[in-house]
């Protein structure tokens, strides 16, 4: 397929495709509206801000927003990569904190489900961006579709969004439990998001661990809550993460806390001290006055 790294046939199980070396965390959720996109946008923009190269993917092909709370303006998207029209690269987007967005389309209803051949063809020619990210964060569309289980089960780390609303709680639970039946690597994270006080998202943590664990024996990650907050709807508003417009907000501190549990910058290693410039003039000194002795 032009413009996108070649790929031979669909594997059986999306688990098995070359995937790339850079960390790849999905954000999922059972129900719309529990805020996933707002949490993709600005837990990129805070790692961004720790230091991390972060890649952000809007994989909501056919109802992007990502672009809308960052307040950038694509000019080429997804649909022009998978036409063949552009590569990966050049539809790549300077976003907020040294983030980078891989927009989606919008209202583009042949996107709302790729077929298993583009949806291949897409993981691998992100794969090609490996070494130029630290993290790809992916904002999936609510539901269970073969896109969202795709990108779930080709990720790194998932988390799965919830409110404590029983609606969402109900639907996060039918997520986990699709994904538990596909053959996730590991348990999903879990992340409570527009609880009134945390013992409210604690409860509601806790809740769906037990029912995991009774009838799906796994063990569930609770990432904690992200609080229900005026700023975020404002800061919505204004087109900026929360994280930037009102950091000091319990969102934005949330986010930030989360972003600092989820990524710890690594420091480089030191050159090998044979091969320090500093070290090797030194010796080439000492080696020129031998020779003059």
């Amino acid at each position: 397929m032009p413009g996108i790294a070649p790929c031979g046939e669909p594997a059986d199980h999306p688990a098995n495709w070359e995937r790339p070396r850079t960390r790849m965390l999905v954000v999922a959720s059972g129900k719309g509206g529990v805020g996933k996109s707002n949490l993709c946008a600005n837990l990129a923009v805070a790692m961004g801000q720790r230091g991390a190269r972060v890649l952000l993917l809007d994989a909501d092909f056919s109802q992007a927003n990502l672009d809308l709370l960052l307040g950038v303006h694509p000019r080429y998207d997804l649909q022009h990569v998978l036409a063949g029209e552009r590569t990966l690269e050049e539809i790549l987007v300077e976003g907020p904190g040294d983030v980078r967005l891989i927009p989606a389309a919008s209202d583009v209803p042949e996107l709302a489900e790729l077929d298993d051949y583009r949806r291949e063809c897409l993981l691998r020619g992100i794969g090609t961006l490996d070494g130029k990210a630290d993290l790809i964060i992916a904002d999936t569309a609510s539901g269970v579709t073969r896109d969202v289980l795709a990108l779930c089960l080709a990720a790194d780390d998932v988390i799965v969004m919830t409110t404590p609303e029983m609606p969402a709680f109900a639907d996060a639970y039918g997520l986990i439990k699709v994904l538990s039946a596909q053959g996730i690597r590991q348990a999903p994270h879990l992340l409570v998001s527009q609880a009134t006080n945390a013992e409210e998202a604690e409860e509601t943590a806790r809740r769906i661990r037990l029912v995991a664990r009774r009838f799906l024996h796994l063990e569930l990650q609770s990432l904690g809550a992200i609080p229900e907050d005026p700023a975020v709807p404002r800061a919505v508003r204004r087109q900026e993460p929360v994280v930037i417009a009102f950091p000091q907000s319990p969102a934005a501190v949330a986010y930030r806390a989360l972003a600092e549990r989820l990524w710890t910058p690594t420091p480089p290693d030191p050159p090998a001290e044979e091969n320090h410039p500093e070290r090797l003039l030194a010796g080439a000194r000492r080696e020129r006055q031998r020779l003059g002795a």
